[in-house]
């Protein structure tokens, strides 16, 4: 009789984890934050972008964590906070042009797109990328679809004087 109330439970037991498995594989991982390649934090958001671009101006070029984060925790009512990787420059552009840069928004998008800047979550700016973590280019953006490499685009080879399979 124990012996059979014992392998009920072991069934039982059995059971469970398959279920709880099944449960807690097809349960949806949320969000997951951007990094650049040196795993700093990218800025995903409205909010995130301006507030990277206020303290980027404020501190004359450093990130700062506690002012960024001050700064979100202030306007967090007026800009939403929702991840929008298409908003993040025109925030950023926006809070560099509301500090008081001399240029334009469209100089500033402009300048960002070309160099492939990002704007941190901490108030910063970086071009650190490689192939696992690529620039998040959104759809705003007005660069060419180059494949990214630093010599630009090739069909085939171009050296004269050069064929394949003869040496």
């Amino acid at each position: 009789m124990k012996a059979r109330w014992r392998r009920l439970s072991m069934l039982a037991l059995g059971c469970a984890a398959i279920v709880g498995g099944i449960i807690y594989a097809a349960y949806p991982a949320g969000h997951i934050n951007l990094y650049d390649a040196n795993l700093v934090r990218l800025a995903e958001s409205n909010l995130q972008g301006y507030c990277a671009g206020e303290t980027l101006w404020k501190t004359g070029g450093t990130e700062d964590a506690d002012m960024t984060a001050g700064c979100r925790n202030a306007r967090r009512e007026q800009r939403p906070d929702e991840p929008n990787l298409s908003a993040v420059i025109p925030s950023f552009c926006q809070a560099i042009v509301d500090g008081g840069w001399g240029g334009t928004h469209a100089d500033c998008t402009a300048i960002i797109v070309d160099n492939q800047f990002w704007p941190t979550y901490d108030g910063g700016l970086t071009n650190s990328w490689n192939r696992a973590r690529k620039w998040p280019k959104p759809p705003l953006s007005q660069g060419s679809d180059t494949d990214g490499s630093r010599t630009g685009d090739r069909d085939g080879n171009t050296r004269p004087g050069y064929y394949p399979g003869i040496r």
